[in-house]
């Protein structure tokens, strides 16, 4: 089966490197927006205390990008070594292990979120005015959405890891412009305020990961990347 590894095998490294970066940097800025846009509609509710929540949240709500970075961007490191080196073997155990241990860390800190969840937010500052937007707020984008969020950003990054920067760039702008959409429905239509902004970016970041999965079922007979976990692997070190 043939592959394309040029980028990774024979274009010279400034390129390869401004191929994978520039998108990288806007997939990010695209999801700064989801925060910014929950904010901005929130605000026009004229509700500081719903602005408040938000603004607490938002430092938890961040682990899940990080848990997905930690994964994600480590598989990409791998993969893309590995394409160099032909190595397709460490290629897929580095993916599946990305995603499979990705989503295993995000239940255990969705369930803990929901069983803690009103001594956590009490840490990080709500009070008896914004506890129960808050909470709102952290039990759709967290305990409900924390696997679609966490599993749409580690495939942009597994997708991204062997040269698909086009496809992982359209995947987050997808989740972005659906946030922008949905937001307004959910809390002016539905009339369900924060909660309505939570549901938006959940069901958002859901449709992002179904994107990511079409994706990778188009591109699995030409690409190293699978989530079968018969390739998963607990190996301290890969070569």
């Amino acid at each position: 089966m043939k592959r394309n590894n040029e980028l990774f095998t024979t274009m010279p490294v400034g390129q390869a490197v401004a191929r994978l970066a520039i998108p990288t940097v806007v997939s990010q800025i695209i999801v700064i927006l989801y925060s910014l846009a929950d904010t901005f509609f929130i605000g026009q509710i004229g509700d500081p205390n719903q602005i408040a929540a938000l603004s607490i949240t938002f430092p938890i709500y961040t682990l899940l990008t990080a848990v997905a970075n930690l994964f994600g961007i480590g598989a990409n490191s791998v993969i893309a070594r590995s394409l160099g080196q032909n190595d397709e073997a460490t290629a897929r155990k580095a993916s599946s292990f990305c995603f499979w241990g990705s989503l295993a860390v995000t239940l255990v800190l969705s369930i803990l979120q929901a069983v803690f969840m009103k001594p956590i937010l009490l840490f990080f500052g709500a009070d008896e005015l914004t506890l129960g937007f808050t909470s709102d707020y952290l039990f759709w984008v967290f305990v409900i959405g924390g696997i679609p969020t966490v599993a749409g950003l580690v495939l942009g990054h597994l997708v991204r890891s062997v040269g698909k920067t086009r496809e992982a760039g359209i995947g987050l702008t997808i989740g972005g412009v659906m946030n922008i959409i949905l937001d307004p429905i959910f809390i002016f239509t539905f009339h369900m305020d924060v909660a309505g902004a939570a549901v938006a970016t959940m069901l958002s970041n859901a449709i992002s990961m179904c994107y990511f999965l079409f994706i990778l079922a188009r591109i699995r007979k030409t690409s190293v990347l699978t989530l079968s976990p018969r390739h998963f692997s607990l190996e301290k070190s890969v070569s």
